[in-house]
């Protein structure tokens, strides 16, 4: 659609009014053609919906000022803001305000102004689009803000464009994108990223000299590597705009589906809640027969059923610091040899324990002489995982602090290891600048061991400083909460 200057009013560039096809008017293309036709340093555009009178209390508008455009003629501007109320039909004022050099530019006088000139002109027909085609990110913070977006017109800045993103996450406070970009045959001297209204630009280019096997034509993309993070909403559309030798070119960013590098993949596993590795122990312990202790086995009421107990056909022995549902013996894990006899337990299971234990190395000494000759150990505990059972969460592990807790050290043979579960680490957004990349590089929910007893451990070769019954009374602050308490077990086992 081709607007008209309106020569009456210095300021006013467009004053149209027009009829909305849609219920709740949520975004519109506007033509440069005219706003742009002159350079300016201050534009304001505004949307009112028409109430059939000229009382400015109360109305409904939506406007966006924008600071050094930069506009092209050539170029659409895609407006999106917060809908109106008005049903198919609505009638809407639409103006567009040249403010450079305007000291104070009340908006109550714009709309006034557009509403005098526009008033007695007949409706014309914008490309406009309903809410019903947009998800409801669009919704702005600020009712009466409008989000604008720099669409190039298709084949008209005759500029071609090459990008390629090697990192990329956003969260709800903004997004990051690291990656390279070129123009071919035009040099690019900046980019700047926008969405919702907001943008960030990259005025220094790093050096991608990989590039050149893909375009030798042109030695200049080499410098076209570009990191950039944009604080704005989450879930709004994204878009590049160059500015090259040759001119200006904007185009859509497609944003990947998950993050960037990708995460590793895990293996297969279904629905089955048992792991792999953990089925393995269990075949393992039911093919060498034997009782099996189990560490941490305290259960809340209807989960005494759960993996890997159901699962065992030996007798397993239920060993914790409270008592509990599951619960055969009621003690510390830093000194398993109190409560059961050096080589006279088959296999030690334990899920979610190590992270409360003070001494977890204790506790691997004390397996050790728990165990008979062969007996096999499997344990999983956390690697990234929010702080829990406060105040008793000390550690976090890997699957290679597994392998030093039940290694060859501890007298043991490590039968498999792995991180599982690929997690994401969020910086506090006070702190993101000098972390940028780790939302994309993964971590590990959990860690988780399965290895066999092949020497027994010397006596003194592992130690904790502190006196005999420190760390039992430190256990015994693990939380209760949420429990159900069972009768009480027996005092001790043969």
């Amino acid at each position: 659609m081709l607007f008209h200057r309106r020569p009456q009013s210095r300021p006013l560039v467009i004053a149209e009014r027009f009829v909305s096809p849609v219920a709740r008017l949520s975004g519109l293309v506007l033509p440069l053609d005219v706003a742009a036709l002159q350079p300016s340093s201050r534009l304001r555009f505004l949307l009112l919906a028409d109430d059939g009178g000229d009382r400015m209390n109360g109305a409904d508008y939506r406007v966006a000022t924008l600071p050094n455009p930069r506009l092209s003629p050539e170029d659409t501007l895609r407006l999106e803001f917060a809908p109106f109320a008005g049903a198919p039909g609505a009638t809407y004022f639409l103006g567009v305000l040249d403010l450079s050099g305007e000291i104070e530019a009340p908006v109550d006088a714009d709309l006034r102004a557009i509403r005098a000139a526009a008033a007695g002109r007949p409706p014309i027909a914008l490309d406009c689009r309903g809410e019903e085609e947009r998800a409801a990110t669009d919704l702005l913070t600020d009712e009466r803000a409008i989000a604008a977006f720099r669409v190039a017109a298709a084949g008209r800045s005759g500029i071609r464009t090459a990008y390629w993103l090697d990192v990329f996450w956003c969260d709800a406070h903004g997004l990051y994108l690291r990656g390279w970009v070129h123009a071919h045959e035009h040099r690019v001297r900046a980019l700047r990223v926008e969405a919702a209204g907001r943008s960030a630009r990259v005025d220094t280019f790093t050096d991608r000299p990989d590039l050149l096997a893909f375009y030798p034509e042109h030695e200049h993309v080499r410098h076209g590597g570009f990191a950039v993070y944009l604080a704005c909403p989450a879930g709004q559309p994204v878009s590049l705009t160059l500015e090259t030798d040759g001119g200006r070119v904007s185009f859509p960013l497609p944003l990947p589906e998950g993050p960037l590098p990708r995460w590793p993949e895990t293996p297969e596993e279904g629905d089955d809640v048992v792991s792999p590795m953990l089925r393995r122990f269990v075949d393992l312990a039911n093919a060498r027969g034997g009782r099996v202790l189990q560490v941490g086995a305290r259960t809340p009421a209807g989960l005494e059923g759960m993996p890997p107990r159901p699962l065992l056909r030996g007798p397993v022995i239920g060993l914790d610091i409270h008592p509990g549902l599951c619960v055969d013996l009621v003690g510390d894990a830093h000194v398993l040899s109190r409560f059961l006899r050096e080589r006279s337990i088959d296999a030690v299971v334990s899920g979610s324990v190590l992270e409360h234990l003070q001494a977890p190395w204790l506790f691997a000494a004390e397996v050790n002489r728990v165990l008979k000759p062969g007996g096999l150990v499997y344990h999983e505990a956390p690697g990234a995982w929010p702080a829990h059972a406060q105040p008793n969460d000390f550690w976090r592990m890997s699957a290679e602090g597994l392998r030093s807790l039940f290694g060859p050290e501890s007298g043991f043979e490590v039968l498999d290891a792995r991180d599982a579960g690929p997690a994401a680490m969020i910086p506090d957004p006070k702190w993101r600048q000098r972390h940028i990349d780790m939302p994309a590089i993964p971590t590990f929910a959990m860690a988780e061991i399965l290895a066999r007893k092949v020497e027994e451990i010397q006596p003194g070769a592992v130690a904790w400083p502190l006196r005999a019954g420190a760390s039992e009374g430190r256990a015994r602050r693990y939380p209760v909460s949420g429990l159900r308490v069972a009768p009480p077990p027996r005092e001790g086992l043969p």
